[in-house]
């Protein structure tokens, strides 16, 4: 990602993020280089990820709003009502609903969900039971997702096999909740989160495909495909071997 891809009106963000502290000095507590700072302060320069990830991490300041403006500024890990958890893999506690890695990394949460809960509060704190680390150039860059807004969970079922089996890992955009182009998502079936294959038709029906061939192809009308619960799109999976 270089600086195009950041929304115009950074510099304003900049300037709210620093508030009343000297810029320069806040520039060098964050790690950022007084020839960078100077680019982005007085010349209007964009920012590279690396800048953007630095300043990220050092002010709990949301990566979403540094690009693009929208949404809360804040990441919920420093609101109240926010309680920090420890990793599994982890013996201290770790503000783990802050997405980013000082070294570059998207930290993902992963969660274990048997069945949907029925008020659909699918990512809460408590399904929560460790994260696992990509390459923040990857998310963001190559695949172009939020880094708030994703979520990794467990296939269940064999509904997909061969392409999903049992026990693989999805990565799920969770911006995605309805259908609005082919591709394999997350539904909420009878009580349990299964991958589908869904296809929209012309007539705005919706087709739930199994690549599994035992399973019926199931085409769901128009007014009923608005009431499906869908958790998210995936965007990876990882296999076990």
């Amino acid at each position: 990602m270089d600086g195009q891809d950041v929304k115009p009106g950074f510099q304003d963000r900049l300037r709210l993020v620093i508030g009343d502290q000297a810029p320069f000095r806040w520039a060098r507590e964050v790690g950022i280089g007084k020839s960078t700072f100077d680019g982005l302060w007085n010349k209007g320069t964009r920012p590279q990820l690396k800048t953007l990830l630095k300043i990220a991490w050092e002010t709990d300041i949301s990566l979403s709003w540094l690009l693009t403006g929208k949404g809360g500024h804040k990441l919920p890990s420093t609101s109240e009502e926010y309680q920090p958890i420890t990793l599994c893999s982890q013996t201290e506690p770790l503000n783990t609903l802050y997405p980013l890695h000082r070294e570059g990394y998207i930290l993902v949460p992963r969660y274990s969900i048997q069945e949907c809960p029925k008020a659909h509060n699918f990512f809460c704190q408590a399904q929560q039971v460790d994260h696992l680390a990509f390459k923040a150039g990857w998310i963001i860059q190559d695949l172009g997702l939020d880094p708030e807004k994703l979520a990794l969970i467990p296939v269940q079922g064999d509904s997909m096999t061969p392409t999903l089996n049992q026990g693989d890992l999805l990565l799920l955009d969770r911006r995605e909740r309805l259908v609005r182009s082919d591709g394999i998502y997350v539904v909420c079936q009878k009580r349990h989160l299964m991958p589908k294959r869904l296809q929209r038709g012309f007539d705005g029906s919706v087709m739930i495909k199994s690549d599994n061939p035992i399973y019926e192809t199931q085409t769901v009308q128009e007014r009923e495909a608005a009431r499906l619960t869908i958790v998210g799109r995936v965007v990876w999976a990882g296999h076990r071997m």
